[in-house]
C-alpha cells in the first residue's frame, strides 16, 4: 500500500514539474507606435519604431505562464509647439519654433516580465487568446533629435547641440512602466506557435529631472508578430 502511494505520489508530482518546466523560446519583431505624454506635453505627434527580441515563456501552470522577454525598442515623438522647452537659443544662429518640427529618436533595451493568462473558455484546440500583463524595465542605448522647417531638409544629430542643452544627460538613461497585451496563439502542429499581440505600454518614470517641466513619460502602442518553439 505505501509503494503504491508513493508511487503515486511521484506520478503526480513528475506531471506537476513536467508541466511547470515546459519551456518555450520565441522571437518578435513589430512596430511602436510611440510619443510622449504627461501634464508638460501639448500637441505631442506620433512616432513610429522598431521593436524586436525574444521572449521566454518558462514556467506553465494550467493557463497561466510567467514569460520575461528582452527586446530592442525605438521611442520618441515629434513636437511642434514646445521646442523652447529643450532649446537654448543661440544669438547669432536662432531657430524660429513657428518653422520648425522637432522629432525626438530614443532607442532602448527594454526587460517586460508578464503575467501570462490563456482564456480557455475562447480556445479551440489550435487558438488560444491570451492577456498579458506586467512591469518593464529599460535602458537607454541612443538618443537622437531632428528638426525639419520649410527651407530646409531634414536635419539628424545626437541630442547635444549649440541650440539645446544637453539632452544625452538630460534624458534619463533608465525608464520604466507597465505593458498590457491582448493576443493570440495559433498552434501549428510539430512545427510550434505563431503568436499576433497588440501592446500598451505606459512609462511610470520621468524622462527628464531636474527641470521646470519635468512631467514627460513615454507611452507607446506595439503590435508584433512573433514565432514560439518549445522545449
Amino acid at each position: 500500500m505505501k509503494k503504491t502511494f508513493a508511487l503515486f505520489a511521484f506520478l503526480l508530482l513528475s506531471i506537476f514539474f513536467t508541466q511547470i518546466t515546459k519551456a518555450q523560446i520565441g522571437i518578435r519583431g513589430g512596430i511602436n507606435l510611440s510619443k510622449f505624454v504627461g501634464a508638460d506635453v501639448e500637441n505631442s505627434k506620433d512616432l513610429m519604431g522598431l521593436n524586436a527580441g525574444l521572449s521566454f515563456q518558462i514556467i506553465n501552470l494550467g493557463p497561466i505562464s510567467i514569460v520575461p522577454e528582452v527586446y530592442y525598442a525605438e521611442k520618441g515623438t515629434r513636437l511642434t509647439d514646445q521646442l523652447q522647452q529643450f532649446q537654448q537659443q543661440d544669438p547669432e544662429n536662432p531657430i524660429n519654433p513657428e518653422d520648425v518640427e522637432l522629432e525626438f529618436n530614443l532607442a532602448y533595451v527594454e526587460i517586460p516580465i508578464l503575467l501570462k493568462i490563456r482564456l480557455p473558455f475562447l480556445s479551440t484546440d489550435k487558438i488560444h487568446p491570451y492577456i498579458a500583463g506586467g512591469p518593464v524595465f529599460g535602458f537607454r542605448l541612443d538618443c537622437s533629435i531632428s528638426f525639419t522647417n520649410d527651407t530646409a531638409e531634414d536635419r539628424v544629430q545626437e541630442c547635444v547641440d549649440d541650440n539645446f542643452s544637453d539632452l544625452e544627460t538630460t534624458f534619463k538613461e533608465s525608464d520604466r512602466g507597465y505593458v498590457l497585451s491582448t493576443g493570440i496563439d495559433f498552434q501549428i502542429p510539430l512545427l510550434g506557435t505563431l503568436t499576433l499581440d497588440g501592446r500598451y505600454y505606459r512609462g511610470l518614470s520621468r524622462l527628464i529631472e531636474n527641470q521646470e517641466n519635468d512631467d514627460i513619460y513615454n507611452q507607446n502602442i506595439t503590435l508584433m508578430l512573433g514565432y514560439n518553439i518549445g522545449f
